[in-house]
């Protein structure tokens, strides 16, 4: 039964993983064409324009961060779970990955409402199996370890989608580059 349920969970996780590779493509495939119209608008010398080209790039990016930093934590969580079988308490793995899918899904909740709502379905199916294995009473005493290893998780994917945002977007032309800065200072 217990297994049933893991990969069902399994298959949640993977079915929400890849719409944010979708949503991950399509803000990169949107960026790409921003920046080739804000090269262009500054060509023609309309800097009104590209700097509204260029604002946007900087909120598609930061957009991208939070769908880059919830695929990779998603992906781990989903590792936790496939190694579950090997421990025998299953709130030692349980705990974390409820955890960190309650935050990708509050994380994605503005950006990303479909993936966000299928999170809240997998958190549910955790909290059930956390009851029926026995592991929801220890995960109540130990839950600030569970929140500590779930930031762990969450650093980490932020440092490693930061990364890989300087892959999927361009750089802003320096006259620009505030714009970015400013978009990430409000996001913080």
């Amino acid at each position: 039964m217990i297994k049933n349920d893991l990969t069902e969970v399994l298959t949640l996780l993977r079915i929400q993983e890849n719409k944010l590779e979708g949503v991950a493509n399509r803000f990169s495939d949107r960026g790409k064409q921003l920046f080739e119209k804000c090269i262009l608008a500054q060509q023609q010398k309309d800097y009104g324009r590209a700097v509204v080209y260029a604002e946007e790039i900087a909120q598609l990016r930061k957009m991208s961060k939070v769908v880059l930093r919830s695929q990779l934590s998603l992906k781990q969580a989903a590792l936790r779970i496939e190694t579950l079988h090997d421990f025998k308490d299953a709130g030692a793995v349980l705990g974390p990955v409820l955890n960190l899918v309650g935050q990708i899904s509050s994380d994605l909740r503005g950006v990303v409402p479909e993936v966000a709502s299928g999170l809240e379905r997998v958190d549910d199916m955790l909290e059930t199996l956390m009851v029926e294995t026995g592991s929801a009473g220890g995960f109540s005493l130990d839950e600030s370890a569970h929140s500590e290893e779930a930031k762990r998780i969450l650093q980490e994917a932020s440092e490693i989608s930061a990364a890989r945002m300087k892959g999927r977007f361009p750089d802003l032309p320096e006259d620009y580059s505030h714009l970015e800065e400013k978009s990430e200072a409000t996001s913080q």
